[in-house]
């Protein structure tokens, strides 16, 4: 599996640094730990409206053990080259620099939004350049983390050869030995997995699990992270659950899609399309 790295900024307007990581083959040997599988239900409403074009609206805070501090639903549309402007104050947006396969670039040009959508959209420029996109939420307006919380992400993608995505925590002083978490994470229109690094050996991961979800249909995808354990779902099932090698430092939600290795062919181009995004921190603080 292509292992895509986070990367901090250390402002709300700061280059983002580089990321440690590496680009690695999809499919590679599971190492997997303390995974424990069972179910869980994640409360939603149905229906569909114009911002809610995967047909699940966004849900509510549940009012007891998780406090909403971050959501958004795309509703306000952003043309190309527009977008790290008219969310400025919501998002950072990853631009100029080389994604962590290092044969893309992220350009904030390649993240749009439409129709009740945030579109990430993946192709080579006319100078054979793959473009990759990143963005990080901002928690009222500025720039930083939590030390738990709970993230949730309604996305899908297309099947891009060339191409991945990852949703992941990633450390806010920028160290990988802070830790990172990776959910989902895999080649766009492929198997969702998750990742979770050691923490004594980040370029291990103790938890390395395929899912049966396929990032080429709606799926909500949820982090819930305490300091005794973190717990992930899709679609509001659990599908794994770990206490060790929980970080403990700050970590951000991140979302990024670029190259996974090599070049991607020519033609290859497609989405990654993001319908809501919360987060929660817990209720007792």
């Amino acid at each position: 599996m292509t292992t895509t790295a986070g990367r901090a900024t250390t402002d709300r307007g700061g280059p983002p640094g580089r990321g440690r990581h590496r680009a690695t083959a999809l499919g590679v040997g599971a190492v997997v730990g303390a995974l424990a599988v069972g179910a869980a239900v994640l409360t939603v409403t149905g229906g569909s409206s114009a911002h809610d074009p995967s047909g699940e609206t966004m849900p509510t805070s549940d009012g007891g053990a998780w406090h909403r501090v971050y959501s958004e639903d795309f509703a306000d549309d952003a043309p190309t080259g527009t977008f790290a402007s008219r969310y400025a104050d919501r998002f950072t947006t990853y631009d100029g620099f080389a994604d962590t396969a290092g044969t893309g670039r992220y350009s904030a040009s390649a993240v749009t939004a439409h129709d009740g959508l945030l579109d990430v959209g993946l192709r080579t420029t006319d100078g054979g350049t793959p473009l990759a996109g990143g963005v990080v939420p901002l928690v009222d307006g500025r720039w930083g983390g939590q030390t738990s919380g709970r993230y949730s992400i309604r996305m899908k993608s297309d099947r891009v050869d060339g191409y991945g995505v990852a949703v992941l925590l990633w450390s806010d002083a920028n160290r990988w030995s802070d830790g990172e978490v990776d959910f989902p994470e895999g080649g766009l229109g492929q198997r969702a997995w998750l990742n979770v690094h050691c923490l004594d050996d980040p370029a291990r991961q103790c938890v390395h699990h395929e899912t049966d979800a396929r990032l080429s249909d709606w799926h909500t995808y949820t982090i819930e992270w305490t300091p005794e354990r973190m717990t992930f779902m899709v679609d509001g099932r659990t599908v794994g659950t770990t206490t060790e090698d929980v970080p403990t430092a700050r970590m951000h939600l991140v979302l990024q899609a670029g190259s996974t290795g090599g070049t991607p062919p020519r033609a290859a181009r497609g989405s990654v399309l993001v319908d809501w995004v919360t987060i929660d921190v817990p209720a007792a603080g």
